[in-house]
């Protein structure tokens, strides 16, 4: 019997066998009310730009972890007349994160058999993911682990910092009286750019 086949038997954050992580990834990510589309890297700039139009944003925050891609983003935003910032310049300042319409972030990985982004301290990418109304992710498909375990095992090299983050689609809670509210405690859309290349410019 595989790895992929035992873990999948004990739960439901597993693979099934010979079930593809990106066919999965997105479907979960649907199912918990994010959305995702597939792309190549000279399709990049347009998607998020598409995006954060879309969804009505002004004040937009880049974190480092978009590494080269960053500055190039910025710099197409900006000519599209968004008011763009590096989020770590402005992410001790609760005043200005609050005026935020969306983050672009990157991650550390993704996790198929929950539709799970995962984000780390370091780059500020962790907060970054959680301030905004609109949250887009860019996910190098390279970065796509199978489940939980696979992640848990990756954990030690990803270089996340303090801390990471595991998130599910947009946020959502049901504390008072049971009425479900989303993007109380964290972005009310999240969009996942899946980019089929690596994030340089």
């Amino acid at each position: 019997m595989s790895d992929r086949t035992q873990l999948w038997r004990m739960a439901p954050t597993e693979l099934a066998p010979h079930e593809d992580p990106l066919t999965r990834f997105q479907a979960e990510l649907e199912r918990v009310g994010g959305t995702s589309l597939r792309i190549g890297p000279g399709e990049l700039i347009g998607e998020i730009t598409a995006t954060l139009a879309a969804s009505g944003a002004h004040r937009v925050a880049l974190t480092a972890d978009l590494g080269d891609a960053r500055p190039v983003l910025a710099q197409a935003l900006e000519g599209a007349r968004f008011d763009v910032v590096d989020f770590e310049a402005v992410a001790g300042d609760r005043a200005v994160v609050r005026e935020l319409d969306a983050t672009v972030t990157g991650c550390l990985a993704a996790v198929a058999a929950t539709g799970s982004i995962v984000t780390g301290a370091a780059d500020a990418g962790r907060s970054g993911a959680l301030v905004a109304p609109t949250h887009v992710c860019v996910v190098e498909l390279r970065r796509i682990v199978d489940g939980l375990a696979s992640l848990m095992r990756l954990a030690p090299r990803l270089g996340s910092g303090s801390m990471m983050a595991i998130q599910t689609g947009p946020s959502r809670t049901a504390d008072i009286e049971k009425t479900l509210i989303i993007g109380v405690h964290g972005p009310k859309r999240v969009h996942v750019v899946l980019l089929d290349g690596v994030l340089t410019a």
